[in-house]
């Protein structure tokens, strides 16, 4: 029989897989079996084990004779000779290559190429001439992501990951017949295998537990895996190993920083190495013993550097000189709009359609669309080879500027990018907008201080950003930020996500103080059957003048099946709010499902719950393969000077609405959002603005969560001005909102979504009793469910002042079914 932290862990894993995606943030790779059981997420899966892509320095592969390093950098692979420090290109496809491994006679590169939807082994003819290009030939291209090729020490085949069998395994291609061999079938994902004790074993990364990764080895004999070393969650972990295979060197995690170590092939002892490294990433050995890595830069970008592995200073070998291998020419984008320069998110692809960035700045990866930007404060200049160069930009949720330009060898230009704009005012209307969840370092390969946020919020039109610290498992990240503030435009100021798996996530924007512990609960390996519920969480966000957020709260499209039971959300939500402790629902956020979520706080209205809604990207700042802060965001009619205090004021009484690209203002009977009007049966008039940079196909308003009228909506980008009346009982609430169509640049979640907060019927809390008779009835059967869900997760007498809670949330919605 399973233990209760195994059913746990089960049924977590089941939470977060859940329910129809179609709502959320989603990818364009082949799907990968088993993400769940490691981090969650397919997105999550790619963020943390897909190369990244950046303008310096990534992957150092030293070549077999010592004279040379191989790298990525700007999405090519290069060598540079070490005693010159001069970089030649290697390659020059329109993907993006990366993870370099030479053979072992130094005659051959394998290597990894992404197109964007897929990944594919690579192998080059290293010595070539400036044709190398033409000596490329594909070593594996299957269905399924490849990755981490590494030569045998015969040189006769490569060892890599592929996910062709469902998750991803260990394989082998040999290099005459490219026959394929799977070595592996373990659960979970095997990843970077690096052969060791003579091409007898692979070491390799062992992602096979929930948010937990170890380094292992397997017999290439009998297939036995031996677990080496465990490190939690450690989303950069990378190991090499030595030249006579009888070590590994790992990039392991130190709190939220890393550091560089060896340890046996056999296990036992460990060695630290180049201790002042704070961030070592990508650890590769070379023949001579030297241990070579990258480090982020202040600048957003890497250093290489090299450290005898017997000890030693580190010794920095970034390039010095770099040769394309062809002309280039030097291009300066200004963004305009309107006249004036303004920062901008902005995309610019060579003739080749290779991406094309500056030489400074963090550059992003939008899963969505494909495209790779940066945020550029204005104005930025970048080399591009000579050629048809195109160009993509837009300043927040306005509309998207393109332009294509013919550049020639040894050119300057300068190029002038219009960006276009709704027409919506945000500031002359008295909007300040917010991206209320976000994290600045998350398991990614950069380390970001919140001042470095300014520029992506400037480009993005963002007012306000409130990056919470979180827990990575166990780690807690950037608890030395607590405190940090920005108090002109744009504003910022750190704030918290306390994490009970279980129980459900919660925000904790503008308090005083942090909550302490940060995580707690089934799934965690400490802290697992303490009695402690998220109410206490809530009370205290409010306790330190805070707004407390149930986040990311709904994973599917119908969260109350007529026909089954009700799902996807997070099992202390109903019994905190019925209880009148939750302040906000993040009602748009990447990760989860904007009208799932509606649903689920429909229901909650219609019981009288003056629940307001926020906003929150929840992306990681600090890691390549990621929307852009603000993705979605919630806006906040402001009383007063622009402050965080008075914008978490306007939130709290509902002066606001959420969105992930279209701009909406609403009033009925003359009140805005937040605002209260005569209820009865009567009618009423009401007025929407919808300004979009898109197409967004309906537009509705809602009375009790009921369509009362609907429209069409912008068949392209644009603005429209609505009007109508509607019939409206004695309580209850009304609210706007607009959905569906394809998302296109600048929305990067799964669609077009807006929604008004609601303007009250009486007074607030007002109720209509049929519709809360009937949204009570459906969080009674919720209940049903969840008293399960807590049953498996605190069993045998755990848990008691938790499931206390819950009864006594039943007993409150029994008697508002009936009032």
């Amino acid at each position: 029989m399973p233990s209760s932290r195994a059913r746990s862990l089960s049924l977590i894993v089941a939470l977060l897989a859940s329910g129809p995606a179609q709502g959320q943030w989603t990818s364009r790779y082949p799907e990968v079996e088993n993400a769940a059981r490691n981090v969650g997420h397919q997105l999550y899966l790619e963020a943390y084990n897909l190369p990244t892509f950046a303008a310096s320095p990534t992957d150092p592969a030293p070549s077999p004779d010592g004279r040379s390093v191989a790298f990525a950098a700007r999405g090519w692979l290069w060598t540079m000779d070490i005693a010159t420090r001069q970089a030649r290109r290697l390659t020059r496809a329109a993907g993006i290559d990366s993870r370099p491994a030479w053979s072992p006679d130094g005659r051959r590169v394998a290597f990894v190429r992404d197109s964007g939807r897929d990944t594919r082994i690579m192998l080059i003819q290293v010595g070539a001439g400036k044709e190398g290009g033409s000596k490329e030939r594909v070593l594996v291209d299957g269905p399924a992501l490849e990755l981490d090729p590494v030569f045998a020490p015969d040189g006769k085949s490569v060892f890599y990951a592929s996910a062709e069998a469902g998750d991803f395994d260990l394989w082998q291609v040999d290099l005459a017949s490219g026959a394929r061999t799977r070595l592996t079938d373990f659960a979970g994902q095997e990843l970077n295998p690096q052969p060791i004790k003579s091409g007898t074993a692979l070491a390799f990364v062992d992602r096979s537990k929930f948010f937990s990764d170890a380094v292992s080895t397997v017999s290439l004999a009998d297939g036995k895996r031996q677990m080496l070393r465990t490190e939690g969650m450690a989303p950069q972990l990378r190991i090499a190993a030595s030249p006579d295979g009888r070590s590994v060197a790992i990039a392991a995690p130190d709190q939220d920083r890393l550091r560089l170590i060896a340890i046996d092939a056999d296990g036992g002892d460990t060695l630290r190495i180049a201790p002042e490294a704070v961030y070592p990433l990508a650890p590769s050995w070379s023949r001579a013993g030297d241990l070579w890595f990258v480090q982020p830069t202040r600048d957003k970008q890497f250093a290489l550097f090299r450290v005898p592995a017997t000890g030693g200073a580190i010794e920095e070998m970034t390039p010095l000189g770099w040769d394309l291998g062809e002309g280039t020419a030097r291009v300066t984008v200004r963004t305009r709009q309107g006249g004036a320069m303004v920062p901008a998110r902005l995309a610019i692809v060579d003739g080749q359609g290779h991406p094309a960035v500056p030489a400074t700045g963090l550059a992003y990866f939008d899963s969505q669309h494909g495209k790779i930007f940066v945020h550029s404060p204005g104005i930025v200049t970048l080399d591009v080879p000579a050629g048809t160069i195109r160009l993509a930009g837009t300043h927040g949720f306005d509309g998207v500027g393109e332009a294509s330009r013919r550049v020639r060898a040894g050119e300057v230009v300068v190029i002038d990018l219009e960006l276009p704009a709704t027409g919506f005012d945000a500031a002359g209307r008295g909007w300040l907008s917010g991206d209320l969840h976000n994290h600045l370092n998350y398991g990614g390969p950069y380390q970001l201080e919140p001042d470095d946020l300014t520029v992506m919020m400037r480009a993005e039109a963002l007012d306000v950003a409130t990056p919470q610290l979180a827990n990575l498992q166990t780690r807690e990240v950037d608890g030395r930020y607590w405190g940090w503030r920005r108090t002109s435009l744009p504003l910022i100021q750190m704030s918290q996500e306390v994490r009970s798996h279980y129980l459900g996530h919660i925000g904790v924007i503008g308090a005083d103080a942090l909550f302490d512990p940060w995580f707690f609960g089934p799934t965690y390996p400490v802290r697992t059957q303490i009695d402690l519920a998220n109410h206490e969480v809530l009370r205290f966000a409010r306790a330190q003048g805070g707004l407390n957020v149930y986040v990311h709260p709904v994973t599917g499209r119908d969260p109350f099946p007529a026909n089954g039971p009700p799902g996807s959300f997070p099992i202390g939500l109903v019994p905190d709010a019925v209880m009148g402790d939750v302040d906000a629902i993040e009602l748009a956020c990447l990760w989860s499902d904007e009208l799932g979520t509606s649903q689920l706080w429909y229901r909650l209205l219609n019981l009288g719950l003056p629940i307001v809604p926020t906003a929150g990207s929840d992306t990681m700042q600090n890691i390549h393969r990621m929307a852009a802060i603000g993705a979605d965001r919630v806006y906040a009619k402001v009383d007063g000077p622009a402050s965080m205090t008075n914008f978490v004021d306007a939130l709290r009484q509902g002066r606001s609405f959420v969105t992930t690209g279209p701009m909406i203002d609403f009033a009925v009977a003359g009140a805005a959002p937040g605002g209260v009007i005569a209820g009865g049966a009567r009618s009423v008039e009401w007025k929407l603005d919808l300004f979009a940079p898109t197409a967004v196909e309906t537009v509705e308003i809602l009375v009790n969560g009921r369509v009362a009228w609907s429209g069409q909506g912008l068949k392209e980008a644009g603005k429209r001005h609505y009007t109508g009346t509607i019939d409206v009982p004695a309580g209850g609430w009304i609210a706007a909102r607009v959905h569906g169509g394809a998302a296109a640049w600048p929305t990067q979640d799964a669609m077009p979504f807006a929604h008004s907060a609601p303007v009250w019927l009486g007074r607030i809390g007002s109720v209509e009793p049929g519709a809360a008779r009937a949204a009570a009835d459906d969080l009674l059967r919720w209940m049903n469910v969840a008293d399960e869900k807590l049953a498996r997760g605190y069993p045998d007498g755990s848990g008691v002042r938790i499931k206390a809670r819950f009864a006594d949330a039943r007993k409150r919605l029994e008697e508002m079914r009936g009032r």
